[in-house]
C-alpha cells in the first residue's frame, strides 16, 4: 500500500532552500519521501516517532542537522510533510 503525500508550505520553502544551497540534501529529501510513501514507520533516515504529539508524528534524518518531520493519517491513507529543514521546530 502506498500513501498519498502532501507537502505543506514550510516544507516547500525548505526544499527550495536545499535546491539553491545544498544539492546533496535536496536529493536525499526525495529519496526519503519515496521511502515514506511505501513504509512510513521504518526504512532509511532512521525513522523516529516523536513523543508528546496527539497524532502520529515521525522524523527522519536528512543530514547531520536537518530532519524531515511528517504526520501519518492512517484512516485517510495520507502523510503530511511539515518540514525538511531544522531540528524539531
Amino acid at each position: 500500500m502506498t500513501y498519498r503525500i502532501l507537502i505543506l508550505k514550510k516544507a516547500e520553502a525548505d526544499l527550495a532552500w536545499f535546491r539553491k544551497n545544498d544539492r546533496r540534501s535536496y536529493l536525499k529529501c526525495f529519496d526519503l519521501v519515496r521511502d515514506i510513501s511505501l513504509h512510513p514507520r521504518k526504512g532509511i533516515g532512521k525513522p523516529e516517532k516523536l513523543r508528546y504529539f496527539e497524532k502520529e508524528v515521525y522524523s527522519r534524518r536528512v543530514n547531520h542537522i536537518d530532519r524531515l518531520i511528517y504526520s501519518i493519517y492512517e484512516n485517510e491513507n495520507e502523510i503530511d510533510i511539515s518540514s525538511f529543514k531544522g531540528h524539531y521546530e
